[in-house]
């Protein structure tokens, strides 16, 4: 089902991503289990590019007027510069690459096509999103991208990896999983009281708060003939025997609603 918030057509994505990078054993963990320090491969510089592209086949009658395209392949990558880096980042980002560490030091050992070591990895960004909610993009792959470490005395060294997606994720061909958080603003009616005891014929003023605030109150009264209601929540004509006063609001369409039992319990002037 679509989801139409108002909120949504100002919402802007503003910000860069936190990258973790795990081994992918064919299923995909649970976001707690994902998101952990020691899966994150690194502090982002200069944040993220994800790309999407197909290849296209198009049929065309000699003279122009008959068309018809079909995709025949598609391509996908995420890739992001990444500021904090060492020889376990260089193993999880070069499939030749070999890292142990003894006395003190660590070690890593990159070529030899033979050690190519044929592990795929998942790969999980995250924009974090207080106001208008978090973005994850999830999807399985190597960096295909070439490992450039430049060392200057004036600049940060920055490696800007490419993974390359492939269909792993599922059974249906998925590149990607981009889940986007919805937080819907508050919406509701509350009356101030939920049931009044009044005398026949009292007048009874009921209030409405609503959120979001300002919407327009709807009033209804299930006894029209004893109990009257108008604009701004005031009862009359209350008489023997019991009335729902009903308040609403509509708000994208849909209706919320609170009601109070208004009940006579003795004779009125």
């Amino acid at each position: 089902m679509a989801h139409t918030q108002t909120k949504e057509l100002n919402k802007i994505v503003l910000g860069s991503m936190d990258f973790y990078v795990m081994a992918f054993t064919g299923s995909i963990p649970t976001d707690e289990e994902i998101e952990k320090e020691e899966n994150m491969i690194g502090r982002t510089k200069n944040g993220a590019t994800i790309n999407y592209n197909t290849t296209w086949y198009l049929a065309e009658s000699d003279d122009g007027k008959a068309k018809k395209r079909k995709i025949t392949g598609e391509n996908m990558s995420i890739g992001y510069g990444n500021i904090t880096w060492n020889g376990n980042t260089i193993k999880a980002l070069v499939a030749t690459a070999r890292t142990t560490e003894a006395n003190g030091k660590r070690t890593t050992k990159i070529g030899g096509i033979e050690n190519d070591d044929g592990i795929r990895y998942l790969i999980r960004g995250v924009h974090k999103d207080k106001v208008d909610g978090d973005i994850r993009i999830t999807g399985v792959g190597v960096n295909t991208a070439s490992w450039e470490a430049a060392f200057s005395p004036t600049q940060e060294t920055i490696i800007t990896p490419t993974f390359e997606l492939e269909p792993k994720l599922d059974d249906d061909g998925t590149l990607l999983i981009y889940e986007e958080e919805i937080i819907e603003p508050a919406v509701g009616i509350t009356l101030s009281k939920r049931t009044e005891t009044v005398v026949a014929n009292s007048t009874v003023t009921l209030t409405a708060s609503t959120s979001p605030a300002g919407e327009t109150v709807t009033w209804a009264s299930s006894d029209e003939d004893n109990a009257t209601v108008t604009s701004g929540g005031v009862v009359t004509g209350v008489s023997a025997g019991t009335a729902t006063i009903t308040a609403s609001i509509t708000v994208d369409g849909n209706t919320y609603t609170d009601s109070c039992v208004v009940t006579v319990t003795s004779a009125g002037a």
